[in-house]
């Protein structure tokens, strides 16, 4: 009886250790367009290979949203911002892409806000909500 419940307990233990094995760290995630945005609402005031920054002239209840630039469904740029609009009728958002990734040149992004870090999201589902969904074609500009 005690050998039986040792094995049970070995084969509930090694059971455990393989689903949590299983659970991918970085699950792929679906990043669902939000409404699109007028034209005006959003610029490009500046892009390179390493650097994109946006002038968004969106009022946003929440005092800093999730900002990503994405390839796809793939996240190449991705921080907190803060929307409060100090003076003026917009803030600004820098991004620089992930560590080895670079912004190409004619390439289609998408820059996705939303209200919460993918990763916080992941652990309830693979589907993430952008509040705010703005495509664009990386072109190089300077101020």
């Amino acid at each position: 009886m005690k050998s039986t419940i040792s094995i049970l307990g070995l084969i509930a233990l090694v059971l455990s250790f393989t689903a949590c094995s299983s659970f991918p760290s970085k699950p792929q995630m679906t990043y669902y367009h939000g409404p699109n945005v007028p034209e005006g609402y959003i610029t490009l005031l500046r892009a390179s290979a390493d650097e994109i920054q946006f002038e968004i002239r969106i009022e946003f209840a929440p005092k800093q949203m999730y900002h990503l630039i994405l390839d796809g469904n793939d996240p190449v740029a991705e921080g907190w911002f803060s929307t409060l609009r100090a003076g003026g009728q917009s803030y600004s958002a820098t991004m620089r892409p992930s560590k080895g990734r670079i912004f190409a040149i004619g390439k289609t992004y998408r820059l996705c806000i939303g209200i919460q870090n993918p990763q916080a999201v992941q652990l309830t589902t693979s589907n993430y909500e952008c509040k705010v969904d703005y495509t664009f074609v990386m072109r190089e500009k300077t101020l």
